[in-house]
This record gives structure tokens, C-alpha cells and sequence, in this order.
């Protein structure tokens, strides 16, 4: 039996020491790990050899977490959104950036609040717009804010000014046949097209800036899945690189997909616990070095993949701390390598700054 748990603990330091070596190993991992050792020491009976593997133990926590650091990048938590009053509680709130004035929108229920660099509210508005349900909103270049809703189960985009006063109603016009029924709540702004996403229904639109349509994308075949898998999944994860292709993410399929401007289809990601691998993601995004972020819910962490796929770090993680997340479910990042990170549990908003090494 003492062999049977000393070999047990043998093949775990040695798994302990490879992601140490890899620099894919972090003290939170090493809680999993170091719980199921402690088990196995304290089955043991003789005194000496529980002694010295508990000072084994306690060594590969105090040098472990020291060695994990010597990742490529990692996040450095600044702040969470706020007012004067302190931190916003959200839960979940959508975010938007100007990049132009490097201003932080958020929306949240029909709310939408703008933010300055600093990460202070400037300025509020949407509460008393008659205009239906917001599920999203997207920023022009001039400034015009554009407004998803839904007004008697009918969509409409809603140009507004600056200061959150409609100027204009746009619609979905001229769409073929396979996407007459689309529905969308995510929407984008790049480039002078808008790109819309319906998450049940796995297409992708994109139209020019008046709502026309130019392409669509049904996401089902690019996946290589069937028409009976339609309704059993849904896209989590949305948004675009600076190159133009469209990131996403399928949280039943374990992946992290990107669609090339010419309609090419790629994506990473396996099941499992250790780091790297996926349990249920959310937002995707992509750094100034072509890194791409991806959130995991229930890992409560941000992972940070190169640009050929290849897992460097991970950080956030669950707890009360300030750098702690609850629930991460969408990320957007800024021209300077800030990423604002939206979480459960009126958590607000976590900013990060992406540290090079």
C-alpha cells in the first residue's frame, strides 16, 4: 500500500516539475495538485517518510509558483470601471472601445455609460431612449454611435450622436433567402461595414454602414458539423482582430475559431482542466503582438495562446482580490494593450495592462 501512494506522489511531482519547466504552471493549478498529494501523505504510516515528503511538499510551494513567471506576457490588474462613488457593480455588461478618443463604453440593460483612459464615467445616457431593448452598441470613427435593438421583436439600428440623441433608424436590407430570418444581438464596426452575429442561429452577416448586405457566413458548415447540430450549440465568444478576420468562440465544441477575410476557417482548443486546455470559454480578443486572449468562466481566467496556438500563461483566476475574476464572460482590449474584462457577481469591470517580457 505505501508503494502504491509513494509512486502515486512520484508520478505528480514529476507532472509538477514539466509544467514548471514548460512555464505553464501557476500556484492555482498547484492547489489541485498539492490537495491530492497532501491526501496521499496522510494515508501513509510511517512517520519519517510522511515527514520528509511534507517538506518536499511545502518546498514545491513556496520555489513553484516563483518559476512559474517566467512567461512570455502576463496581466497586470490596474482597476475596475468606476464612478465617484467607487467601483460599478456590473454583472456581465457588454463593452465597446473608442479608439479614436480612447473611451470605454458599457451597456448594461438599456444604460450605457462612457468611461474616459482612466477609466472614470463621463458621461451616461439610454435610459429614457424609446427604442426597444439595446443588445449591443458599436462606435464610428467620427463618433456616431450605432445602437442594436429590438422594438416589438423587430431589430433596428440606431444611429445616435456623441451624446446618445438618435439621428437615424437603419434595417437589415436586401438579405438572401438563407438569412431572412436572421436575428442578430452582437454588432461590430470595422472598416465602414457593420458585422452582425445571431449566436442560435450560427451565421454571421456583414453589410456596409447603411445595413445592406454584402456577405454571410453560416458557421455550422465552416465548423464541419451538421444541420442537426443547429440548436444545440451557439457561438459565446465575438469580435474582430486589426487584420479584419472575425474571432469567436463555441463553448460545447471546446474551441476558439478564426474566419479569415477570404472565408478560411481555423480554431484551437481541447477539453480539460490543466492550463491550456478549455472548460467553458467566453470573449475572445487578440493583442498588439497577435497573441490571442481567451476567457474561461469557469476557470475564472484569462488564457494567453501565440499567434500559432501555442498556450503561454494565464491569469485572473477566482477569489475576492482585486485582480481576482468570478465568472469572466467577455473581454475587449484597447490600442495600448489594456483588456477590460467583464464578470458575475457585480464585479464590475477588470482592466489589465499585458506586460511583455
Amino acid at each position: 500500500m505505501r508503494r502504491k501512494h509513494f509512486l502515486k506522489i512520484y508520478k505528480m511531482l514529476i507532472l509538477i516539475e514539466f509544467l514548471s519547466l514548460k512555464n505553464i504552471f501557476c500556484w492555482h493549478d498547484f492547489y489541485d495538485l498539492g490537495t491530492e498529494i497532501a491526501l496521499s501523505i496522510a494515508v501513509m504510516k510511517r512517520d519519517r517518510l510522511r515527514d520528509l515528503l511534507i517538506v518536499v511538499f511545502t518546498l514545491l510551494a513556496v520555489t513553484l509558483p516563483s518559476m512559474s513567471a517566467g512567461a512570455d506576457v502576463k496581466g497586470s490588474f490596474l482597476y475596475h470601471l468606476s464612478d465617484f462613488t467607487g467601483s460599478i457593480p456590473y454583472s456581465w455588461a457588454r463593452v465597446s472601445l473608442d479608439e479614436e478618443r480612447n473611451e470605454i463604453y458599457v451597456l448594461y440593460g438599456n444604460s450605457l455609460r462612457i468611461f474616459n483612459e482612466a477609466g472614470m464615467e463621463v458621461y451616461r445616457f439610454g435610459d429614457d431612449l424609446d427604442v426597444g431593448y439595446i443588445t449591443d452598441m458599436a462606435i464610428e470613427p467620427g463618433g456616431d454611435i450605432l445602437l442594436l435593438a429590438y422594438k416589438e421583436s423587430r431589430g433596428e439600428i440606431i444611429l445616435c450622436n456623441y451624446r446618445g440623441v438618435p439621428k437615424a433608424t437603419l434595417w437589415l436590407s436586401n438579405l438572401p433567402d438563407d438569412f431572412s430570418k436572421f436575428a442578430p444581438n452582437r454588432m461590430i464596426y470595422r472598416q465602414g461595414n457593420l458585422y452582425f452575429l445571431s449566436p442560435s442561429e450560427m451565421k454571421i452577416v456583414v453589410t456596409d454602414s447603411q445595413g445592406v448586405f454584402k456577405k454571410g457566413y453560416d458557421l455550422i458548415p465552416l465548423l464541419e458539423r451538421e444541420e442537426k447540430d443547429r440548436g444545440n450549440m451557439e457561438v459565446t465568444g465575438f469580435s474582430m482582430d486589426k487584420e479584419g478576420n472575425i474571432l469567436f468562440t463555441v463553448s460545447t465544441l471546446f474551441r476558439a475559431c478564426i474566419l479569415s477575410r477570404e472565408g478560411k476557417m481555423d480554431w484551437f482548443g481541447k477539453p480539460g482542466s490543466i492550463p491550456g486546455k478549455f472548460n467553458i470559454v467566453g470573449g475572445i480578443t487578440r493583442d498588439s503582438k497577435g497573441n490571442y486572449l481567451v476567457v474561461d468562466k469557469l476557470k475564472c481566467a484569462v488564457m494567453v495562446f501565440d499567434k500559432n496556438f501555442n498556450f503561454i500563461t494565464q491569469f485572473g483566476y477566482r477569489g475576492l482580490r482585486p485582480d481576482n475574476l468570478i465568472v469572466p464572460n467577455d473581454i475587449a482590449i484597447d490600442n495600448r494593450d489594456r483588456i477590460y474584462v467583464t464578470q458575475a457577481g457585480k464585479r464590475g469591470i477588470s482592466v489589465f495592462k499585458l506586460i511583455y517580457n
